[in-house]
C-alpha cells in the first residue's frame, strides 16, 4: 500500500503544480507545439513509474514513422496509461472511455483537452462515429493518436487470454486518416496494479514495451476489413507476449541451474 500512497501523493502534487502551465497554454495554445504540450505529462508519467520502481525496457522505437500514426496498444493494467505516455516517442492524444470517472477528474481533464485526447461513447454508435472522425481529423492535423482497442482490461474481458478480442471499429480511425498503424505491445504489466478500482496496490516490476513494424495494409487496400486487420494485429501481439514469457522462463531455469 505504501507504493500506492507515494504514487497518489505524487499525482496530486504534480497536477496541482501544473495549473500555471495549463493557464498559459489555454490562453495562447498556438504558442505551444504538440511536443511542448505533451512534455509535462511525459515527465509526470515517467517519474511516477520511477517512484514505485516500475522499470521500462523499450524496444523498437526506431520503427515508429515520423509521420502521425495511430498507436494500438494491449491493456493489462490500470497503470498502462502511465506506461504508454512514458514510452511513446512522440506526442499523442489518447482515446478515452466516455465515463464520469475520466470527465470529472480535477485538472487531468484539462490535460485531456490540451493533448487533443478524445472521449468515445461505446454505448451510442452515433456518438462513437463522431469520436472516430475527430480522432482521424486530429491525425490529419499532425497529432498522433493512441487507443486500447480491447475496450477494457484484458483480464476483465477474458482472464485466459494474453490479449483479448479487439473492437475492430477502433481501427477505422486509421482508415479515415489514411495513416500507418503502429502496434505497441506492453509485456508483463499484469500485476503492477491489483484490482479495477482507483484505489489499489501497486507492485514494482520490470515491464517491456515493444513497438512493432508499422502497418500500411489498410492504406494500400482500403477494402481490407477491419475485423481481419484487427485479428492479424492481435495475433502478432500474442506472439510477442508468448516470446517474452518464454524468455522469462528460460532466464529463471538458467538462474536455478547456476
Amino acid at each position: 500500500m505504501f507504493n500506492y500512497l507515494k504514487f497518489a501523493i505524487f499525482q496530486i502534487i504534480g497536477f496541482i503544480s501544473s495549473l500555471p502551465l495549463i493557464k498559459k497554454i489555454k490562453k495562447n495554445p498556438d504558442n505551444y507545439s504538440n511536443e511542448e504540450k505533451f512534455k509535462f505529462l511525459k515527465k509526470q508519467a515517467s517519474k511516477s513509474l520511477d517512484l514505485v520502481n516500475i522499470k521500462l525496457n523499450i524496444l523498437g522505437k526506431e520503427r515508429v514513422p515520423k509521420e502521425p500514426v495511430l498507436f494500438v496498444i494491449n491493456h493489462s493494467s490500470m497503470l498502462d496509461s502511465f506506461i504508454l505516455i512514458s514510452s511513446i516517442p512522440k506526442p499523442i492524444g489518447v482515446v478515452i472511455a466516455d465515463v464520469p470517472t475520466w470527465r470529472n477528474i480535477p485538472i487531468v481533464r484539462h490535460w485531456i483537452d490540451i493533448t487533443k485526447s478524445v472521449y468515445i461513447n461505446r454505448e451510442n454508435n452515433r456518438e462513437g462515429v463522431k469520436s472516430i472522425n475527430k480522432c482521424a481529423e486530429n491525425i490529419k492535423e499532425g497529432q498522433s493518436m493512441a487507443i486500447f482497442p480491447e475496450g477494457d482490461l484484458t483480464w476483465v474481458k477474458d482472464p485466459k487470454s494474453l490479449v483479448s478480442d479487439f473492437r475492430a471499429g477502433a481501427l477505422k480511425i486509421a482508415y479515415k486518416a489514411k495513416c500507418p498503424i503502429v502496434p505497441m505491445v506492453i509485456k508483463n504489466s499484469l500485476g503492477t496494479y491489483d484490482g479495477y478500482e482507483p484505489v489499489g496496490k501497486i507492485h514494482s516490476k520490470d515491464v517491456e514495451i515493444e513497438f512493432l513494424d508499422p502497418i500500411y495494409d489498410h492504406i494500400e487496400n482500403p477494402r481490407l476489413k477491419t475485423v481481419e486487420l484487427a485479428k492479424s494485429i492481435r495475433e502478432n501481439m500474442i506472439d510477442k507476449m508468448k516470446q517474452f514469457q518464454q524468455k522469462i522462463e528460460n532466464k529463471t531455469i538458467i538462474e536455478e541451474i547456476i
